[in-house]
C-alpha cells in the first residue's frame, strides 16, 4: 500500500536525520509525511501536538487529497515542525485537539507556553 510505504520511508529518514528525537517526534513526521503525500492521516502512534500542527501546514500549503506534492517537498515543510523546538503555535494545538502522543515533557512545556503573554 502506497500509504504504508511512505510512511515508512518517514520514519527512516527522519531516524537517519534526528537519531537522538524522541519516538514520538519520529511518529508525528512519517505520519504527517505520509499523509501530505497520499491524504490518508495515522499509521504511528498519535496523535500529538506536532502532528495536529503539521496537518495545518500541510492543508495551507498543499491543499487536500492525494499527489499533492513530492517526498521532498514533504520532509522540507515538516522536518522543522516535527523536530525543532516547541513553539507556542504548535503548543496551542493542545487546547483545541486530542493530543494524547506527545514526546516526554512537552505537554507541561506546552502549557507552559501558551499561559506566556
Amino acid at each position: 500500500m502506497e500509504h504504508d510505504s511512505f510512511l515508512q520511508r518517514a520514519y527512516d529518514y527522519g531516524k537517519a536525520h534526528h537519531p537522538d528525537a524522541p519516538i514520538e517526534h519520529h511518529e508525528a513526521f512519517a505520519n504527517s509525511v505520509s499523509y501530505a503525500m497520499t491524504g490518508m492521516s495515522g499509521g504511528l502512534g498519535g496523535p500529538s501536538m506536532r502532528e495536529h500542527y503539521a496537518s495545518r501546514m500541510i492543508i495551507q500549503e498543499f491543499g487536500v487529497g492525494s499527489g499533492r506534492c513530492t517526498f521532498e517537498q514533504a520532509v522540507n515543510l515538516l522536518d522543522k515542525c516535527c523536530y525543532g523546538t516547541l513553539t507556542k503555535d504548535i503548543a496551542w494545538m493542545i487546547t483545541t485537539e486530542c493530543c494524547f502522543d506527545n514526546a516526554p515533557g512537552e505537554e507541561a512545556l506546552a502549557y507552559s507556553l501558551i499561559s506566556r503573554p
